[in-house]
């Protein structure tokens, strides 16, 4: 019974992993997506985007993750009213601001990927 029990565990741990990189990677495409539709001065559907790009950030912040990876996503939050502000006037200066979110994104979600996993 102990072999089963140990290869549950292990099972279970690399799909909580597996879970938790696929959310973070769905993250990194709302916020090139969010970046694509401001380039194409589509600023209603990109604050609608953005709006689902911080609150899937902040769930994913409330997660329990390893603290760099959640003050990394917290650090995005920090964006968010001046994102919202800018988008909601339609201001072509929002892509600064969306170049360096999708930028600092890749970062706080990349923060796990290519770590080797113990087998």
């Amino acid at each position: 019974f102990l072999p089963n029990y140990i290869k549950g565990q292990r099972l279970a741990s690399e799909l909580r992993e597996a879970r938790q990189e696929s959310a973070m990677a769905g993250l990194r495409d709302l916020a090139g997506l969010l970046y694509l539709q401001a380039s194409q001065k589509d600023y209603g559907l990109a604050a609608t985007t953005s709006t689902r790009f911080f609150e899937r950030t902040r769930e994913l912040a409330n997660q329990d993750l390893d603290p760099t990876r959640k003050q990394s996503l917290e650090d995005l939050l920090s964006l968010r009213d001046q994102v919202t502000s800018k988008l909601a006037k339609g201001e072509p200066g929002v892509l600064n601001d969306l170049q360096a979110l999708f930028v600092k994104t890749r970062q706080a979600t990349n923060a796990g990927a290519g770590a080797p996993r113990a087998e």
